[in-house]
């Protein structure tokens, strides 16, 4: 039996459906008095020169330009101890998307019963993606892995439950049971999906973490046939503190664009990534991924990635990056597409 396999039959032998195993960084609501409304947000932009290839040639696409990556408005009603509302709404314009995008990305009721248990019902975070950005740092430079290759979304609508327990909540668990669309593009199939995270911090700055997903992606359920059910699973090991951040994470995933295919496919990768801070304001980072994105049908295809940069914490609200990234696709080790970019990033929260 395959490890999400086993995770959707735990969860569908609770009875209620939902509660599966994972990690519950941020668990618990804030403490504001029942009424507060509370409201804020979060920016990613960044300006850049960007130089592609295609078969060892420079394209018309590299050129220089500015993204608002992400805009995010955040808002927070308490209606009491236990009860609770939140929204965000994801905004984004890039260079290589028009119109300007605009998403709901989070819009669900919480129930904070306690530390070892908190339900969510509609579109939240998902257990793994918002966990390995909180151990990595520096979102607002690239998405982690999973979500960069588009193996994982960081929301979804569903049913969501998470929790810590034990002496100082060190075994904590996550778990959706949800669309499988993810909150960009809402839809159902004919059975839902399940992500899943167990994770363990042996102190406050180190954490061990494993999770799966199992489910059809929301593609069954229309005229076409589905053939397989999308799987993953994956794990990591992190620490962070205030001066250093160390991690890696690996992952295998199995028919995972393949649900509506005859032929079978498997993909796998990791990802690690370390930051030094040189005193309170500046600090380097530097990540490198690497990944087999089709191990059955194409074998010699490859996936890499890397970033190094320079961050300046400006002020609390605000953070600036230099930064150079490279990707390249390759076949029997030739270069299929490749990309240097060097620019600016920032984060910017109020």
């Amino acid at each position: 039996m395959t490890f999400p396999s086993l995770l959707r039959r735990i969860a569908t032998g609770t009875g209620a459906g939902f509660l599966v195993l994972g990690l519950a960084h941020g668990a618990r609501a804030t403490d504001a008095p029942a009424g507060a409304t509370t409201v804020g947000g979060t920016v990613f932009l960044d300006a850049s020169h960007l130089n592609q290839y295609r078969n060892g040639k420079r394209t018309t696409a590299s050129r220089n330009g500015a993204d608002l990556t992400r805009f995010y408005l955040d808002m927070d009603h308490r209606f009491s101890r236990t009860w609770s509302a939140h929204l965000t709404t994801d905004i984004n314009w890039t260079r290589d998307a028009s119109p300007t995008h605009l998403w709901v990305k989070h819009a669900y009721l919480q129930g904070d019963f306690s530390q070892a248990l908190v339900l969510r019902l509609g579109s939240a975070p998902l257990p793994w993606a918002g966990f390995v950005n909180h151990w990595s740092g520096y979102r607002y430079v690239d998405k982690e892995l999973l979500t960069r290759l588009h193996y994982a979304a960081s929301a979804d609508w569903g049913v969501h439950a998470l929790g810590a327990l034990g002496d100082g909540g060190r075994l904590q668990y996550a778990g959706s049971v949800v669309s499988g669309s993810s909150f960009k593009h809402p839809r159902t199939g004919d059975r839902p999906d399940v992500e899943a995270r167990l994770a363990w911090q042996p102190s406050a700055h180190s954490v061990l973490a494993i999770g799966g997903y199992d489910g059809q992606l929301a593609l069954g359920g229309g005229n076409l046939p589905t053939y397989h059910t999308a799987r993953r699973w994956g794990a990591l090991a992190a620490y962070a503190d205030q001066r250093v951040r160390l991690g890696a994470q690996y992952f295998r995933a199995m028919d995972w664009n393949q649900v509506r295919s005859p032929k079978g496919d498997r993909a796998s990768g990791w990802s690690a990534w370390a930051s030094l801070a040189l005193d309170p304001r500046w600090s380097v980072f530097a990540r490198y991924d690497r990944a087999a994105t089709s191990a059955s049908l194409d074998p010699s295809r490859r996936e890499r990635y890397a970033n190094l940069g320079v961050a300046c914490a400006v002020s609390r609200q605000v953070q600036v990056a230099a930064v150079y990234k490279r990707e390249r696709l390759s076949h029997d080790r030739l270069a299929l597409a490749a990309s240097n970019e060097l620019g600016v990033y920032a984060q910017i929260g109020f």
